[in-house]
């Protein structure tokens, strides 16, 4: 199991950094390597999705997940076939702004199976947190276009 976390202090509350995270529009963008996601079905505080994602040679990989949430507090993105995958979003208020946790887990093992004692750890996590930095500052820049200066 591989697992990188990355954090962030976004100038906001956690309801404006809530709102960005759920936003279905913007999910692609903050899910590492996601190209595409199609919304299968939507309830108040949960949601299945089936997510395309760009896994090198794999070309895009389609897998069915679901996202859970606890407002202003948590989201989690998850799938469990072909490969596990989860990616936690924690929002911690700290005064007007909101420490924001990223977490990755990913397992290759359903996927490559013996191949994946193969694949550089090292390397994989590497990918992993300058994705994660990533999706963290395109979250702070989209909190900051729908935020009025003060």
């Amino acid at each position: 199991m591989i697992q990188v976390t990355r954090r962030r202090e976004v100038a906001a509350a956690p309801a404006t950094v809530f709102a960005v995270l759920t936003h279905p529009d913007r999910l692609a963008a903050l899910l590492p390597r996601v190209q595409r996601i199609e919304l299968l079905q939507r309830t108040d505080s949960y949601a299945r999705m089936a997510t395309y994602m760009g896994l090198g040679p794999f070309g895009a990989l389609r897998s069915e997940g679901d996202v859970r949430w606890q407002t202003d507090r948590e989201v989690v993105f998850s799938s469990r076939k072909p490969v596990y995958v989860e990616s936690r979003w924690v929002l911690l208020p700290n005064a007007s702004l909101t420490d924001l946790q990223a977490t990755l887990s990913l397992d290759l093992a359903p996927l490559l199976g013996p191949f994946a004692a193969f694949v550089p750890t090292t390397e994989v996590e590497r990918m992993i947190a300058a994705d994660l930095d990533a999706a963290l500052s395109a979250v702070a820049r989209m909190v900051a276009e729908q935020t009025p200066p003060a």
